[in-house]
């Protein structure tokens, strides 16, 4: 995957300077981040949740309840956003102007499907669980219970754009004092027990 696919562009960045470019870092990026915001259209207002998600290379896999609202909107209209970033440190410089943030940040416009079929319900929720629990220690998916709640959403990548600010790794047009926000919402960030297969629940 270290080939960047043509759907991946910062062309249109209004700062090419903060442009992204290193593909597989962004995967990697991807991977490794717990949540997304997925965008998506109603009526006059962009209607924006939080969601656990998996990067598939060319799409990033979702699921939620059948029956709730965001269902609802992504089978009226296919069209989402979807946004992961990451707030690196805090910036202070000399200047007021150059109070800033380091951070990463990836945006794509996606076309959803959505399946109910029990099958592929279950074929994404395993795909979900392999990120989340690498270790396999869970009883199999309850198709009666959680199966029949869940609708799987597969985005489909059209767009993706990244952006990043990290002054450590070669930004120095500032003399900045850099304060780190403590680790973040990322699977890198857990300890190896919360993947040890001998965990007690």
């Amino acid at each position: 995957m270290d080939a960047a696919p043509g759907f991946f562009s910062n062309a249109g960045l209004r700062r090419p300077d903060l442009a992204w470019a290193d593909w597989p870092a962004v995967v990697s990026f991807l991977a490794d981040q717990a949540v997304c915001r997925v965008g998506v259209f109603d009526d006059a207002y962009p209607y924006v949740v939080a969601q656990s998600y998996r990067f598939a290379g060319n799409a990033f896999l979702l699921h939620f309840s059948r029956f709730g609202r965001l269902a609802q909107l992504v089978a009226e209209n296919p069209n989402v956003t979807v946004e992961v970033s990451q707030a690196v440190s805090l910036l202070k410089a000399p200047e007021a102007q150059n109070t800033s943030m380091e951070y990463r940040s990836v945006i794509a416009r996606c076309t959803a499907t959505l399946s109910a079929d029990d099958a592929a319900v279950e074929a994404q929720q395993y795909a979900a669980l392999d990120k989340y629990r690498p270790e396999k220690d869970y009883t199999p998916i309850d198709r009666a219970g959680a199966t029949r709640r869940i609708v799987a959403c597969r985005a489909t990548i059209v767009s993706l754009s990244a952006k990043k600010r990290v002054v450590a790794e070669g930004d120095t047009r500032a003399a900045y004092v850099r304060y780190p926000f403590p680790p973040p919402a990322a699977l890198s960030s857990l300890p190896p027990e919360a993947f040890d297969s001998e965990g007690r629940f």
